[in-house]
């Protein structure tokens, strides 16, 4: 069996004023990615993918991670929280601890 080698499409880098402009477009003037990336004279794809990543840096920048696990995440607060974990055998306290969170 041999391979048949297919062209490869070019890849054009997007520029930091089309990033801008894409931004502009789809978050402050509600236009679609695929409408803004025609507008623009920028591939859907490329387009698409410049604006979800931009989506998943916004989010990661909203959390606060309690620890290097990133399942052990809450929103970022102005207020303090207070919790108490109680250790119980049979029904009776066997110990207990409260925690701060800010």
């Amino acid at each position: 069996m041999s391979k048949t080698s297919a062209k490869k499409r070019q890849y054009v880098k997007i520029s930091k004023n089309e990033k801008q402009s894409l931004l502009q477009l789809v978050f402050y003037n509600g236009m679609k990615i695929r409408e803004a990336a025609q507008k623009l004279n920028l591939k859907y794809a490329a387009a698409k993918t410049f604006v979800l990543q931009f989506r998943k840096k916004l989010i990661r920048k909203e959390f606060n991670y309690a620890s290097d696990k990133p399942c052990q995440t809450c929103p970022r607060r102005d207020e303090n929280t207070t919790f108490k974990i109680i250790s119980q055998i049979g029904g009776k306290e066997i110990s207990s601890k409260t925690y701060m969170y800010n």
